[in-house]
């Protein structure tokens, strides 16, 4: 320490941003916290000069804790176990089992005739393609920014997925979207992907569908809670996947769910997911059983059922969904607020169309007006003073299409979706921070993007 003494403010920002760049380029296996307690945090922390003015206390909360599991859930789950009937058709009824209870509960706050549990939103995604009439050899058109499982899926079902350009707000490019369909007119479904729960003009969309005689399958992975026109998203499809993965608004570990209006759908999902012999009497939303005899007859089983365990831990939390989107909203809104008045000159907060009803369990913003030198200085910054935001660009995220080929998806140029990419982060808002940490962790970013800009000398 003694030898920065003698330079100027900026240029210890300077030397010690040299020392962060030997501890970002590993930074993907480095915690906060192991970032912390190195010689770092005493260059950055109170008991050491300030590398500039004005800079706030370092973060030391955990971002990668999930919410926590309601008692009224924990209690369900020790039942189940005490009881051993961890297999949802090892209920004695549709009426005991927290699998058809789930169900029963999700479909109505979504609004939709059935929804059916499955152990993950991509098996939903799955299922819900092969619904639909997806086969080997189709071409699908998904958003080329979105979860690496959407082109996964596609591709295990032996399809191809097409891409569609991003905006600047984050969601699909509705313009390239019908030069896509012009360009591959074989293609047939749509699997649009609400993106960390961003949502694009669904009025267009379904005109654009309807008049090329596209069927919109909508992945709802980040969208529990989030309304188009005062109604939850999902709607709009013949059928829609939602997750209740850790990251997502309901916590069950792993799950997650289907939902249509379509009968003849519901009950081909029913037996897809692993329904077997007349068992889908355990189910307590249900087609008729005619058509539910049609698909045990003709259905292949893929066993990618919930379990009784996992439903009874969500359950609670499918219940209190509303309450606690106040909650998020109101917290994102803290964080929105100092960031725009502290670093609105360099950071962008995309927003949404007016008839959206936002949930606020995810922070994305981008840079502007930086280099790539200055992006990596903002992260490695935010990364010591303890907020582990995350680069989209980043050689490891699941999220660029870039990162896609590495397994064989199909390789499309889509310059936007790059360019908007390329400085744009993601931050988990975790439930269980107090509500003052909103606004501490805002101010470290804030902070960490005005000295990669050079704002602060």
């Amino acid at each position: 320490r003694a030898g920065n003494r003698h330079l100027l403010p900026r240029e210890r920002t300077m030397r010690c941003s040299r020392c962060l760049v030997a501890l970002a380029a590993c930074g993907d296996a480095l915690s906060p916290f192991q970032i912390l307690k190195s010689p770092i945090k005493k260059l950055l922390g109170k008991d050491a000069a300030a590398p500039a003015t004005g800079a706030p206390d370092p973060f030391l909360k955990d971002f990668s804790r999930p919410m926590s599991i309601p008692e009224e859930g924990i209690a369900a789950a020790v039942e189940v176990m005490r009881g051993g009937r961890l297999f949802r058709y090892c209920a004695t009824s549709a009426e005991t089992s927290h699998v058809a209870q789930a169900e029963k509960e999700f479909a109505a706050m979504v609004n939709q005739k059935y929804a059916l549990g499955v152990n993950s939103c991509s098996s939903a995604i799955m299922l819900a393609l092969m619904a639909v009439g997806v086969e080997p050899g189709d071409q699908v058109i998904t958003n080329g920014f979105t979860f690496t499982a959407l082109p996964s899926t596609i591709m295990r079902l032996g399809a191809e997925p097409v891409l569609v350009e991003a905006t600047k707000s984050w969601i699909m490019d509705l313009d390239d979207l019908e030069k896509k369909i012009a360009a591959f007119p074989d293609a047939k479904v749509l699997l649009l992907s609400h993106m960390r729960g961003k949502v694009c003009d669904m009025d267009r969309v379904v005109e654009i569908c309807e008049k090329n005689g596209i069927t919109l399958v909508e992945d709802c992975a980040h969208s529990c809670g989030v309304t188009w026109r005062g109604k939850q998203l999902g709607y709009h499809a013949k059928v829609t996947a939602y997750s209740t993965q850790s990251d997502k608004v309901i916590n069950s570990g792993e799950g997650g769910f289907i939902t249509t209006d379509d009968d003849e759908i519901a009950a081909k999902i029913i037996y897809l997911s692993g329904c077997y012999e007349r068992r889908y009497g355990k189910h307590a939303v249900r087609p008729a059983d005619e058509l539910c005899e049609v698909a045990m007859a003709e259905m292949p089983n893929l066993s990618c059922r919930m379990n009784e365990v996992t439903a009874a831990v969500m359950r609670p939390l499918i219940k209190n969904l509303p309450q606690r989107v106040e909650a998020y909203n109101r917290r994102y809104d803290a964080v929105v607020k100092v960031l725009r008045e502290e670093a609105g000159d360099v950071i962008v907060v995309p927003t949404q169309d007016e008839r959206v009803g936002t949930v606020g369990d995810h922070l994305n913003f981008y840079l502007t007006g930086v280099t790539d030198e200055q992006n990596a200085l903002f992260r490695q910054t935010c990364v010591a003073m303890g907020v582990p935001v995350s680069w989209f660009q980043s050689k490891v995220n699941a999220r660029w299409h870039v990162n896609w080929r590495k397994y064989g998806s199909p390789t499309f140029d889509l310059p936007n979706t790059d360019e908007v990419l390329r400085f744009a982060y993601d931050l988990k808002m975790p439930p269980y921070f107090d509500d003052e940490d909103f606004p501490a962790f805002a101010k470290v970013i804030a902070y960490a993007s005005n000295v990669a800009a050079g704002k602060i000398e």
